[in-house]
């Protein structure tokens, strides 16, 4: 590869990453934004520091603090941790805690749940603000908690911020974790990367894909035919054995059309 080129892609991924930089600084401050929007249309239109609804929202934020234990009511027990919580806050957030009603115990047993994932949920719960800093795997596991809970809110915080860092190296992952909690907007992202680099693509990549789920994805490109659906759903074709044969398929599709069939596609 001469200097030149080696120098122009260089520029290419220096610019895709200030681009990167730029989006996540912009998803914050629409994060912020939509905040500001929530508390205006809780507050009829009038939004100041001393209106009601702000100092509500204020006081709510401020019980937050793991070592006080202003006014709580019951306790979140997580891994090596007990922290103080309050039944109204989070019934206001969710009617799905593991149990049958707030009202009838007395803690939340979370000692399942990774310390970090469990205190930055509870941190959302009360302020509304969530760190993604750690991590893409943080937020994975973040996202697959809160849909747990039913926390539709947070769910989508991480889907935008897991769209930010969507790649040809971990699309396929995430689009599995999309699939299994039902995070569509996600899953659609991670769909149309997939699609448009197939070619950078091998039956690897796919192994760990039920067959079903497999099949999923490509029907949802028309490139699966209705046997392999059969085959798939009876266990009968592997993962390898089904992207094999849609990559057979795409080549027959793409020579019948006189267009650029990839080597990785050569499969004859």
């Amino acid at each position: 590869m001469a200097n030149a080129d080696k120098g122009e892609i260089a520029k290419l991924q220096q610019h895709l990453s200030l681009l990167k930089e730029e989006y996540v600084k912009l998803q914050t401050h629409c994060n912020e934004l939509e905040r500001k929007y929530a508390l205006a249309s809780a507050a009829a239109g009038e939004v100041n520091e001393n209106s009601f609804v702000s100092k509500l929202l204020q006081t709510v934020a401020g019980l937050f603090d793991p070592t006080t234990l202003q006014y709580h009511d019951m306790k979140v027990q997580l891994n090596g941790r007990l922290i103080p919580a309050h039944r109204f806050v989070l019934a206001a957030r969710s009617d799905c805690w593991g149990v049958p009603s707030l009202a009838d115990v007395d803690s939340l047993d979370w000692s399942e749940l990774g310390c970090e994932v469990g205190v930055a949920m509870l941190k959302w719960v009360y302020t509304d603000q969530v760190d993604f800093s750690r991590g893409d795997s943080f937020t994975l596991d973040l996202m697959k908690t809160a849909n747990t809970y039913k926390l539709e809110d947070l769910v989508a915080k991480c889907e935008k911020a897991l769209m930010a860092s969507v790649n040809v190296r971990n699309c396929v992952k995430f689009y599995t974790t999309a699939d299994e909690i039902g995070a569509e907007t996600l899953k659609e992202h991670c769909s149309g990367l997939i699609s448009a680099h197939w070619d950078d693509f091998t039956s690897e990549d796919f192994a760990h894909m039920s067959a079903p789920l497999l099949y999923r994805m490509f029907s949802s490109q028309r490139l699966v035919s209705p046997c392999m659906l059969l085959y798939a759903f009876k266990g009968r074709m592997s993962c390898s054995c089904i992207w094999l044969k849609t990559t057979r398929m795409i080549k027959k599709r793409e020579k019948e059309r006189g267009e650029f069939v990839p080597n990785q596609l050569n499969t004859t």
